[in-house]
């Protein structure tokens, strides 16, 4: 019987060892700055719970042969606080595969106090593990979208994106190909122009729109300022996704109407992480993202489909897809659950891990510190 234990810190160089072994190059030998990544992301964190930590598998020598990451979110479910594990970075040895350490390690994370554990970066495999120890899928999870600014560009970035050489070059040879067809495709799928007003996102416009935004949603974030900045610098970290950027979106009056967030990937695809509003006002606020990125030179925007999103982004012209990961909960109270599967819930990227630089960063070079914002000007016309 393999022996599972919490992460220790001088565990890091071994679990770096296993997830560039397994998940990356393929070699056994980790890039220096994995383990620091790691360790901001496992110990670092300002919600670290020492009842909820990560896991380790030893084999029958005592080597590790299997680790579990545990990111912690704080939620509140009918005005309760509740605490939420965020199931991350789950490898095995190949060797040890047969084993089953995997599930092993699983099933442990799944029986700790907390209320609700979840995934959004699940494979098939994971999926099987979970629905066999009581979890459930999230159907609408499994759904992506995309809003094309510049299709032959955003062709280019998918079918070549491992090729940068091809890419670079037929995207500059498509470049007049593509002013066309956008402009042929401005009128039909206009996006509606907002009246609204906004400001950078930051952790403290984003605390102080909670209360207003989500106050009647049974499951919400309950985010504080300490975690945020912890946050909001580990996305800006992940530089291969392009910039983080925000804005706390209001009306005229100075109601506060929502918020966005987003990778800006100026002539490729940009990546939505989060997007939050009352059902009555999704709208403006999708409007302001949409355009923004347009206006920024992003050829896609591309996002999961959350609740009260998909009449919005048919009518602006938004295509649906199956995403590559599933979005896989785990809760003893049915009705946290039910919550999330009637959309009365926010579980948005930013509540997962799927912003994580882990499959993406060489790790060779230095960090950005800090978030940043893009403001814009919108013009009184349509541009191309």
């Amino acid at each position: 019987m393999s022996e599972i234990r919490p992460l220790e810190r001088r565990d890091l160089p071994q679990v770096a060892g296993l997830i560039e072994l397994a998940f990356r190059s393929g070699s056994k030998t980790p890039p220096p700055g994995l383990a620091r990544y790691l360790e901001r992301l496992l110990f670092d964190h300002p919600w670290v719970d020492p009842e909820i930590p990560s896991l380790v598998a030893l084999d029958d020598h005592g080597d590790l042969a299997g680790c579990l990451g545990s990111h912690i979110r704080r939620f509140r479910y009918d005005g309760q606080a509740i605490r939420v594990a965020v199931s991350g970075q789950l490898v095995v040895d190949p060797i040890a595969r047969r084993r089953a350490l995997g599930a092993l390690l699983m099933r442990r994370y799944l029986d700790g106090p907390q209320e609700l554990t979840l995934t959004d970066t699940a494979s098939v495999t994971a999926r099987r593990l979970w629905e066999g120890f009581g979890g459930k899928t999230v159907h609408l999870g499994r759904i992506g979208w995309v809003r094309l600014f510049r299709p032959l560009r955003f062709a280019t970035e998918y079918l070549l994106k491992n090729h940068d050489r091809w890419r670079h070059a037929t995207t500059s040879a498509l470049a007049p190909f593509d002013a066309v067809s956008t402009r042929l495709t401005a009128n039909r799928w206009a996006i509606p122009r907002p009246d609204v007003v906004t400001e950078p996102l930051g952790p403290e416009g984003l605390v102080a729109a909670l209360p207003s935004v989500l106050g009647s949603v049974r499951l919400r974030p309950d985010y504080d300022v300490p975690f945020l900045e912890w946050l909001f610098e580990e996305l800006a970290a992940v530089r291969s996704r392009g910039l983080p950027t925000g804005f706390v979106v209001r009306d005229r009056r100075g109601r506060t109407l929502g918020w966005y967030l987003y990778f800006l990937r100026r002539g490729g695809i940009s990546q939505v992480v989060q997007v939050v509003a009352n059902e009555r006002d999704m709208a403006p606020v999708v409007d302001h993202l949409l355009e923004h990125a347009r206006l920024n030179g992003a050829a896609a925007l591309q996002g999961r489909v959350e609740p009260g999103l998909i009449e919005i982004l048919a009518e602006r012209g938004c295509l649906l897809h199956a995403s590559g990961y599933r979005v896989l909960v785990h809760a003893r109270d049915d009705g946290i659950v039910h919550a999330i599967d009637s959309g009365d819930a926010v579980l948005s990227r930013l509540d997962g891990d799927w912003w994580t630089g882990l499959h993406l960063e060489s790790f060779s070079s230095p960090r950005t510190e800090a978030l940043e914002t893009v403001p814009v000007e919108f013009p009184t016309s349509p541009g191309p």
